[in-house]
């Protein structure tokens, strides 16, 4: 494989992950079903970092799903035991995200901003 085609193999990956994040939400936001997940834990992973909230929702079948949710997708002041909306997808119930997560306008999701500010970069390096 030549150096050019190693250059553009991490902007070919990181094209592909900001196509399936987004697809992800898009998803989530036509198709979801909102539930009220109960919020049965809370997970400190990293020092100095916020907590993950752990939630249990119901879905169509009976069953029950989990899902985690950082600080800033639920809201302020959620404690162990009280309730947080979300959205899942009844075709795929892994495919979940609060609703204060899914509101968000595009420019306010950090993961996406920063995977594009790297892809560009990656771009920019290939094509330099």
């Amino acid at each position: 494989m030549s150096s050019d085609a190693l250059l553009f193999l991490p902007s070919i990956l990181g094209l592909f992950a900001i196509i399936w994040i987004s697809r992800r939400r898009l998803l989530v936001r036509k198709r979801g079903v909102e539930v009220e997940a109960r919020c049965y834990d809370r997970e400190w992973r990293t020092q100095g970092g916020g907590p993950t909230f752990l939630l249990s929702f119901p879905i169509a079948d009976g069953n029950r799903m989990t899902c985690s949710a950082n600080e800033s997708d639920v809201p302020a002041g959620t404690r162990v035991g009280d309730f947080v909306a979300v959205l899942y997808d009844p075709q795929a119930p892994g495919r979940v995200e609060t609703v204060l997560s899914a509101r968000k306008p595009l420019w306010k999701r950090m993961d996406l901003i920063m995977l594009t500010a790297v892809e560009i970069g990656l771009l920019a390096m290939a094509l330099g």
